[in-house]
């Protein structure tokens, strides 16, 4: 650190200008000065003061530096430094028309750059303009003496202020008592008004009003009128803490006076307080439909009430709560008789097909009609993609029994108190989802749907999940207990149905406690059907159109069926539909305005016409090859859109024998390419193969579309087969599909997902489809279309396979492996 300190040469110049301060007399007029300028901001030096700073690098350092080097006199004036920064000329209109010549007392260099200085206002000055920019300001001005101001008026007023600030001094506290003495040992106006504005009550724009006023007598006029406003301020302030103290204390003389009454009536038998909150309440609970267990608990919490009064802190957390106690639906509800007749006309007139799963409800229905309460309900889950109408199978089913509907979305849960709900020791706390549902309905027996069960999560806040176990389990949930509430509430009257579009998810011990209907996707038949019957008639009546003024053939739908959507459920098409009536709402709007070109008002969309409204085919689904093809086998996967057809190509080249796998293969399919390789590896010699023929040879497998991840086990026997017809030369039928894992001894074993597997084939103008032995039993539950259109073929080994989906030659050789003769591997 620099410091320097030292006399600066004239220094008896600004001594004798003190010295004429100090006695308020000048025998000439002062003269013009040229002074470094120093921008201060909002920080203001009032004369008579002596202020430490730390100075920053700019023209207020540079500034202070050449003014220490000189006499140590500077101009301070208070505006921020960058509002002169556009400053070029020496217009004295730029400045400020008042500043102060301060002396710097002390101007010590710091290491970070930076200055710590002391200044010392000395008096005012008026500011003539500017004779210097760069490398700092340097202005001209004059500085400004109070003249002599006496009298008994100007006395009274220095009297006042100084009591005022005795005043101050009493609400603030902690202002040392060497700090008053001084401002009482002021005499001269102007310096008593300077060193008042340094206090508290001051702001920014106050003490430059007064620094700019040059009459000392003025000066302290404006001063005595800011401490008069703020000494009411805080007058004011301490009044309304005094009278928020007395209000409180009110407050608990009038609980006691109130009680002290009650018990005076009780005695003289006048007990007639209708009015009274508290007998309110209790009035309230002894009328409620609800157990005795209920009806105590809420007793309990009026009784704390009362002794702590309706003004406690505690008061609106108890009353928040017997809100809830006295508006739940406790008692027993009576509803109509169940009709199944009536039952199974909702469903069918609110979905299409779902043939399985509407008989399962109706069985539910008729058990419920049947046993009433004897038989616990079992918990329904409705497993499936999207949009294939989980959550509106719920809504009917409500509709069939007459009851309220409650949905709740379970996605993205994952704090335990979103179920069972809050203790009530926390601020704001609440009770779960599950009762704030049943108190919206104020129905204790409504349809609940939980859906997207299997989107629960879990982090530190607990398990959701486990929470659902005690609400979905039909022997425990007539006991269901909220931390909230503290006390069971029956939850066993509650239809409770679950919805989810992926079982795996979903964790064992609440699986066990649902029962599971797999909802499968729909076939274009019956996606033509729902929008036939359902999406065409509601998404006309949404858009405000009548039945002539728009029709959709059937070829325009299959073709946003096939084009515009990919997905096992309907909701995409509704939305495509959607976007036709809006297409065809703004024509049949646009027609009915005056002066508007003549526009047809009714519209029938076709084929052709579909690609006009909605723009280019968006989807190309899957199609059979055009031909045969060595090396090119035609699998079918399940996807979360329903099912697709994929192509497993194999091509050999000349290489050591290398196996390379592209198309974003997972693990478990990069296996069960490992282990066809090594099947035809070990049956080489049955199938005609040259045994050299794998260490001369490169074998590439690729799985298109390359950008979209696939695994699974079940293309085992599709990837066999492409190995085979690559190794032999013989390509593989084009109608021919197939799907099931494959073992090192060539047994082909089950998969999932056949029906979505089937509807891709089927879509797609596949004829034959293998599938595995052990799936033969899921046929059953394949569309009638389906069944009809497709040769199912089950297989139980890969010679099987061959037979169907390769020519006669190499059939043949799998048949009799006796008869093969080594085949000469195709160019490579």
């Amino acid at each position: 650190m620099e410091k320097n300190r030292r006399r600066a040469p004239n220094q008896h110049h600004l001594d004798s200008e003190l010295e004429a301060l100090e006695s308020g007399y000048f025998d000439e007029p002062p003269t013009e000065r040229r002074l470094p300028l120093v921008v201060l901001g909002e920080m203001v030096i009032m004369p008579h003061m002596t202020i430490p700073l730390q100075v920053p690098q700019g023209k207020s350092y540079r500034a202070m530096e050449r003014a220490w080097e000189e006499d140590r006199e500077v101009l301070l004036i208070f505006v921020r430094e960058a509002e002169l920064e556009g400053y070029k000329s020496t217009q004295p209109q730029q400045l400020p028309p008042i500043g102060v010549i301060a002396r710097l007392e002390e101007f010590a260099k710091l290491p970070d750059g930076t200055a710590r200085v002391i200044l010392e206002g000395i008096h005012r000055a008026e500011i003539d303009g500017a004779v210097q920019i760069a490398p700092f300001y340097r202005v001209r001005c004059t500085p400004v003496f109070d003249g002599d101001a006496g009298g008994m008026e100007v006395q009274a007023l220095m009297d006042t202020v100084k009591q005022q600030v005795d005043e101050f001094v009493d609400h603030l506290g902690e202002v040392p008592q060497e700090a008053v003495q001084f401002v009482h040992r002021i005499e001269r106006p102007g310096h008593l008004a300077d060193i008042v504005t340094w206090g508290p009550a001051f702001d920014f724009r106050d003490r430059l009003d007064i620094l700019n006023s040059l009459d000392p007598v003025e000066r302290l006029r404006k001063a005595y009128v800011v401490l008069a406003r703020q000494l009411e301020l805080l007058k004011l302030r301490a009044k309304i803490q005094q009278d928020t103290k007395e209000v409180l204390d009110q407050s608990q003389r009038e609980y006691f006076l109130r009680e002290q009454m009650r018990v005076i009536r009780r005695e003289l038998g006048e007990d007639d307080d209708s009015d009274d909150p508290i007998d309110e309440l209790r009035r309230k609970i002894n009328e409620m439909d609800a157990p005795e267990y209920v009806k105590s608990q809420a007793l309990h919490e009026v009784k704390r009430l009362a002794q702590q009064g309706m003004n406690s802190p505690e008061a609106g957390v108890i009353r928040t709560y017997l809100d809830w106690l006295t508006n739940l639906p406790w008692g027993e509800e009576q509803h109509s008789e169940i009709s199944i007749v009536e039952a199974q006309k909702v469903l069918d007139e609110d979905h299409y097909g779902l043939e399985k799963v509407k008989e399962r409800i109706l069985e539910y229905l008729a058990v419920r009609k049947l046993a009433g309460n004897k038989m616990r309900s079992p918990i329904l889950c409705f497993v499936g993609p999207p949009g294939v109408g989980k959550t509106s199978l719920g809504r009917s089913i409500a509709r069939a029994l007459d009851r309220q509907f409650i949905r709740t979305s379970l996605g993205g849960v994952r704090d335990e108190a979103e179920i069972r709900g809050h203790r009530r020791t926390y601020i704001g706390a609440m009770p779960g989802r599950i009762i704030q549902g049943i108190k919206s309905v104020k129905s204790n027996s409504p349809v609940y749907v939980l859906d997207e069960v299997d989107k629960v999560g879990t982090d530190f806040r607990g398990d959701p999940t486990s929470a659902l176990l005690e609400v979905l389990d039909p022997e425990q949930n007539s006991t269901f207990s909220d931390h909230y509430l503290e006390i069971p509430f029956d939850l066993s009257k509650v239809v409770f149905i679950a919805t989810a579009n992926q079982l795996e998810p979903i964790p064992g011990p609440l699986r066990d406690r649902m029962e599971i209907i797999e909802i499968g996707g729909y076939t274009e038949d019956e996606k033509l059907e729902i929008a036939r019957g359902f999406l065409i008639p509601k998404q006309r009546e949404f858009h405000g159109l009548e039945a002539d003024q728009l029709t959709i053939d059937d070829e325009a739908v299959v073709q946003l069926i096939r084009k515009y959507t990919r997905e096992a459920g309907v909701r995409n098409l509704e939305r495509e539909i959607a976007n036709l009536c809006r297409k065809v709402a703004r024509k049949v709007a646009s027609a009915s305005e005056p002066g508007a070109e003549e526009i047809a008002t009714t519209y029938s969309i076709n084929q052709s016409d579909v690609a006009i409204y909605l723009g280019p085919e968006r989807f190309n689904f899957g199609l059979a090859e055009e031909r045969d093809e060595i090396g090119v086998a035609t699998g079918v996967a399940w996807t979360s859109t329903g099912g697709d057809i994929l192509s497993i190509e194999v091509l050999p080249v000349k290489g050591k024998g290398g196996l390379q796998l592209t198309g974003q293969l997972g693990d478990v399919m990069k296996e069960s390419a490992q282990a066809a390789m090594s099947y035809v590896r070990f049956r080489c010699k049955d199938l005609g193969i040259d045994p050299n023929y794998f260490e001369e040879h490169n074998i590439h497998v690729h799985i298109p579309e390359g950008a979209v991840p696939k695994d699974g086990p079940s293309a085992g026997i599709t990837l066999t087969t492409a190995l085979i017809s690559a190794m032999t030369g013989q390509p593989v039928r084009r109608d021919v599909a197939m799907t099931g894992e494959v073992t090192l001894r060539g047994k082909v074993l089950p998969i999932g997902g056949l029906k979505e597997k089937t509807l891709a084939a089927h879509r797609a103008g596949i004829r034959t489809f293998i599938l595995p032995k052990e799936n033969a039993k899921d046929i059953v539950d394949l569309p009638e279309k389906v069944r009809k259109d497709l040769t199912l073929i089950p297989v139980s080994s890969m010679d099987e396979v061959l037979k169907v989906a390769l020519t006669a030659a190499v059939a043949a050789i799998a048949a009799d492996p006796a008869s093969a003769t080594h085949v000469a591997p195709p160019a490579a």
